[in-house]
């Protein structure tokens, strides 16, 4: 129970950085490099930078800003909703002090009228095990405008759970989860 509590708190940064990304207007689309040692990364869209530097900064008061008033978060995994800026941004905060090293790599967004995904790349040293923790995950918005109505977030909880050794995982499963 205490690991699931764990991570509960510990991926709402993965989130955050997503939410980020529905900001760009309408038909704008970007797709970064496949992962690479030493990739640069295909042009971004201004905005879209801003918010990989927000995520990579955990700076939980400017991704609460691209909520709406009423906007909610869910953390489908852990089964966690945030609703409004003021607990979004207390989501976010009680998982920036449980890492280091916090790296967030949009790997495609799309947006199209008021729906907007963004896939992505993680990774995080996890303070309390001293373990380097990577996953894949998408985020999925409802806008109303320029702000985010509600979004959830869909990752990797198995690798997570592996990476943590919370979780038997056989070497084929291992290498089926791709790694930045």
């Amino acid at each position: 129970m205490a690991t699931l509590q764990r991570i509960t708190v510990l991926f709402p940064l993965a989130f955050v950085a997503l939410l980020l990304a529905t900001a760009f207007r309408a038909g704008t689309a970007a797709r970064a490099q496949d992962a690479t040692p030493g990739a640069a990364p295909d042009a971004i869209p201004p905005l879209l930078q801003e918010m990989v530097d927000a995520i990579n900064a955990t700076d939980s008061a400017a991704l609460a800003t691209l909520y709406t008033e009423d906007g909610a978060h869910e953390d489908v995994p852990a089964g966690v909703t945030a609703r409004g800026r003021e607990e979004i941004a207390a989501f976010v905060d009680a998982t920036s002090g449980q890492f280091r090293d916090v790296r967030f790599a949009p790997v495609s967004a799309r947006q199209a009228g008021d729906l907007a995904v963004l896939e992505y790349d993680f990774s995080v040293t996890d303070l309390a095990s001293g373990k380097s923790l990577t996953y894949r995950g998408v985020l999925v918005f409802d806008l109303d405008g320029a702000l985010i109505r509600r979004s959830a977030d869909y990752y990797d909880l198995a690798a997570i759970l592996g990476q943590l050794g919370q979780l038997e995982m056989d070497a084929v499963a291992a290498e089926a989860t791709p790694a930045p």
